[in-house]
């Protein structure tokens, strides 16, 4: 897969990952763990690829860590923002 695909997968998972851990549906087939996952697994190929965005690579890794940690802590408000503040960097334009 192409940085660029993976880039858009990514930011499909952002986009996914607003939802709180309980806000998940049911009957859906994401569910809050395998959108975790996916962040995860997708932002561990990116971010070494990335040459020109290091210090926005950075932020990501701060805030990302920071959404899971506020989303186990059942601080909803603060892991959607952390997350809308990575999604919010246009992370498909990065390179």
């Amino acid at each position: 897969m192409s940085l660029t695909e993976t880039l858009r997968d990514f930011a499909g998972a952002l986009s996914s990952a607003i939802d709180a851990p309980d806000e998940y549906p049911a009957w859906g087939y994401v569910t809050y763990e395998s959108n975790m996952a996916d962040l995860k697994e997708l932002w561990s190929k990116i971010r070494p690829k990335l040459k020109r965005e290091l210090e926005q690579a950075e932020f990501v890794d701060r805030k990302l860590q920071e959404a899971f940690d506020a989303f186990m802590a059942n601080q909803k408000d603060k892991g959607r923002k952390a997350i809308l503040a990575v999604y919010n960097l246009n992370v498909k334009q990065f390179r």
